[in-house]
């Protein structure tokens, strides 16, 4: 009998394992899906322009020097950028990381979205400031990490 009593067990729990397994499978709730959230764009710098409507809209500048920066896991590339007074500037940020990033120079007033892994935001503004300033990512401890850069402005 307590062969039989072994062997029911042994049954027993790699049946319960069996359920309990598929339980988990089959309940497993979806995750939440998350909505992206748009920071609005605010550099101070920016050429504005309005239509009839009334309605605010960046217009690109044909001749802005356009610049494309990089941002991943605590650093930018390129870390230092050297500009013009006066010269428009198309800046894009590429997120090439996975973590969420932005761009941000305080003392100007630029800022582009906080976007996600495989995102971009593009902003255009005419620095009418000249000295070197620092740009960082906004997100988080990623300055404190080293997600910082220079920008000077000739």
């Amino acid at each position: 009998m307590t062969m039989k009593n072994n062997m029911f067990v042994a049954v027993l729990i790699v049946a319960l394992a069996a359920g309990g397994l598929w339980y988990i499978k089959t309940s497993k709730t979806p995750a939440p899906v998350m909505e992206k959230t748009e920071e609005p764009v605010t550099p101070s710098k920016a050429m504005p322009a309005t239509d009839s409507a009334g309605t605010k809209e960046t217009v690109v500048d044909d001749n802005a020097k356009e610049i494309v920066i990089n941002a991943s896991e605590y650093k930018f590339s390129p870390v230092t950028l050297t500009v013009k007074k006066g010269e428009p500037i198309k800046l894009t940020l590429k997120n090439v990381g996975k973590m969420p990033h932005d761009f941000v120079i305080d003392e100007l007033g630029i800022r582009t979205k906080k976007i996600a892994g495989g995102d971009t935001d593009t902003i255009v503004f005419t620095p009418e400031k000249t000295g070197t300033f620092e740009y960082y990512c906004s997100v988080g401890s990623h300055r404190a990490l080293g997600m910082v850069g220079k920008i000077t402005i000739e």
